[in-house]
């Protein structure tokens, strides 16, 4: 659809823009422009004087009418919010509040898909289905209508976050330079307060600040931090107690937050509309102005962030002639490289990167690659169909053109990387596959089952060329040693035991452990393994002599899997308390621990470069960790069951997973 409102020149630019894809025009110019994020949807909910409301489906690139503000409401600065029901398990509807604006409406809207049908679904709707996907009045207890806001409060381009222990304050921001407090549970302000700024707060950033820590300890210290940004005003309101920090002069802009960092697209600066992103980070207390910017200046645009693709929306808004229909995307990662960050910052990753890992100089064409793997965030890019039941090990190949995969439905099989299609099929099996390996050249697999076999595959031919049985012990983990002539085994008669691949003989068995070995992997440099177990214990063991080493202690439930960090000092862990743990090889002691996961921890694996970790864990969830400050760096939801296996191609780039719902899903 054409846009008069743009000249060609900045349609060209639309669609050349490096780091901007344009999308489908809205069907008219909005400015002022509310979005809410609802699953695959982006909701638009009225303008400037415009009282439609959309719903855009990312998926298809696609806008579907919802409904009309009333009549008698004139949309001037209004503030949309989506309401939290703690008690509402309904996933399949969502509660919209609108208000404020100049004429001060308050409004509610239970939305319900507009796109269900199209997929074949038909939503279930109360019998109040008449009040879906419409704004009525916000009622309270007793049927009578809410209006938020005293007679003299100007709320024109107020803003507005829920927060609260049970998400039942509304925190509510406005002109000139107010502040008040709304309970949605009583229907009543709890309290009005003055901001410390003489700016006239109005369209401005408001963020609830993102809970890096567990969400208990806020709702056991009701303590929460509200960031504000206008113009250039910076405010951290921890309820009672505000905070002054510096910020570009900048109003009217569209903003997303992101984990620790707000991200500022465009606005008005002393006359004209602006093209610059820039980028604040909260815990450092920085900002960053991007050499990238918008395709054509824009204000009074509205931005909103679908963590599901990780791409960041930018909607409507004003350029320096008027409104426009704009609707573009760009990718999140866009705008949190590394790369994007000052020549001296770089400067010093580089330093740091060369006394932590004595990297040599003649590897500093890959500090760019390097760097931007550090920081990478991932999305989901396919699903590998064909097992029949869970599965429990995925592994690429050394080169990642491949993905080997166990499942408990007796086969292993191998994948093309790039294409998601099944390559082989290796049967033989009589029992539960527990694990399958590449060995280091590629042209072999060896895998382990329930049936109490070890079995080597040719990978061309998918043929079977050696079986190693152990009586009717299960083996529930299989690795190759780096130089592939061997093989270590751990079993569920407690034991270890090392074959050689050439003769079949075995060499070892290694003593130690009170129940099921469920893990075994050699060191890099093959002078050591690391085993896990039900008794809680992870052991460390001499290749040569048989002979353990260490034992660590620390985990209070069996412990899943224990592999070592790239360069063998260090060992992770993961295990049925929920917890990921850092071990020093050397001191033998515990290092770290690292809690997020609401349930069993089942795999994890160290990042190329030693400065990550990925785990996956039983909450259906996998998890990105940075090492030094402990802290999570990013979710990948995509299973919708237990995830059982992780790993990472040694470029870092792609990530493999599998799950109890028969499924492999390759992340990048």
């Amino acid at each position: 659809m054409d846009n008069q409102n743009l000249t060609s020149k900045q349609n060209q630019d639309l669609i050349t823009s490096a780091h901007f894809q344009s999308l489908k025009y809205l069907s008219t110019p909005l400015s002022q422009a509310q979005c809410v994020l609802y699953k695959h949807e982006i909701l638009i909910c009225g303008g400037h004087k415009q009282r439609d409301c959309y719903s855009y489906n990312i998926l298809k690139d696609e806008y579907k009418f919802i409904c009309d503000y009333p009549s008698d409401v004139t949309l001037w600065g209004h503030c949309v919010v989506k309401l939290i029901d703690n008690n509402n398990k309904n996933d399949n509807e969502i509660t919209l509040l609108s208000f404020g604006g100049k004429d001060k409406h308050t409004l509610m809207m239970k939305y319900v898909s507009v796109w269900s049908n199209d997929n074949g679904n038909k939503t279930k709707k109360s019998k109040k289905s008449n009040n879906y996907n419409q704004w009525i009045p916000f009622p309270d207890d007793r049927d009578y209508t809410i209006r938020i806001g005293r007679d003299g409060d100007n709320y024109c381009g107020v803003r507005a976050v829920v927060g609260g222990s049970n998400n039942n304050l509304l925190f509510i921001t406005y002109l000139r330079n107010s502040i008040s407090i709304f309970d949605l549970n009583t229907h009543l302000f709890i309290k009005h307060d003055t901001l410390p700024t003489n700016a006239s707060i109005t369209s401005h950033c408001l963020i609830l600040k993102p809970a890096n820590e567990e969400k208990d300890n806020i709702k056991k210290n009701k303590n929460y931090e509200i960031i504000l940004f206008h113009q250039a005003t910076g405010l951290s309101i921890k309820y009672n107690e505000n905070k002054n920090m510096d910020i570009a002069s900048l109003k009217q802009y569209a903003y997303v937050c992101i984990n620790d960092v707000i991200l500022f697209f465009g606005g008005l600066g002393s006359s004209d509309a602006s093209k610059l992103v820039h980028k604040y980070s909260i815990k450092e207390k920085k900002w960053f102005t991007f050499e990238y910017t918008l395709p054509i200046p824009l204000y009074d645009c509205c931005g909103i962030w679908n963590e599901n693709d990780a791409y960041i929306h930018i909607i409507g808004g004003n350029d320096d002639k008027g409104s426009v229909a704009v609707h573009m995307k760009t990718k999140m990662n866009e705008w949190m490289d590394f790369q994007q960050l000052s020549k001296d910052n770089v400067k010093l990753i580089i330093e740091y990167w060369t006394r932590t890992l004595k990297i040599k100089l003649g590897w500093i064409n890959d500090f760019n690659n390097m760097i931007i793997r550090y920081v990478r965030f991932f999305q989901l890019l396919m699903v590998l169909q064909g097992h029949h039941s869970t599965v429990n090990s995925v592994r690429f190949s050394a080169d990642g053109r491949k993905i080997v995969s166990a499942s408990f439905d007796h086969t292993v099989r191998i994948w093309d990387t790039s294409s998601g299609k099944q390559i082989q099929i290796f049967r033989g099996h009589t029992n539960r596959v527990h694990a399958a390996r590449f060995s280091p050249d590629g042209h072999t697999v060896v895998s382990c089952s329930d049936d109490g076999t070890i079995r080597l595959w040719k990978t061309n031919t998918g043929t079977e060329v050696k079986k190693f049985k152990k009586d009717s012990t299960k083996i529930l983990d299989v690795n190759f040693s780096p130089d592939g002539k061997y093989i270590v085994a751990g079993l569920q008669d407690n034991t270890i035991q090392l074959w050689d691949v050439h003769s079949g003989i075995e060499m070892k068995q290694l003593l130690g452990h009170s129940n099921n070995v469920l893990s075994t992997q050699f060191s890099p440099d093959g002078k050591m393994i690391v085993s896990s177990s039900g008794d809680k214990m992870i052991n460390l063991w001499n290749v040569k002599s048989g002979e353990m080493l260490k034992q660590f202690k620390g985990h209070s439930k069996a412990v899943i899997r224990a592999k070592f960090s790239p360069n063998g000092k260090y060992i992770v862990s993961c295990s049925l308390d929920n917890t990921i743990r850092i071990w020093n090889v050397e001191a033998g002691i515990e290092w770290k621990i690292l809690k997020g996961h609401s349930k069993y921890v089942n795999d994890v694996k160290y990042f190329p470069d030693g400065q990550t970790i990925v785990s996956c864990s039983s909450d259906n969830t996998i998890r990105l960790w940075n090492v030094e400050s402990e802290k999570r760096t990013q979710i990948l939801e995509g299973h919708s069951h237990c995830v059982r296996c992780v790993d990472i191609f040694e470029n870092g780039n792609i990530i493999a997973s599998g799950s109890t719902d028969c499924k492999i899903r390759i992340w990048g």
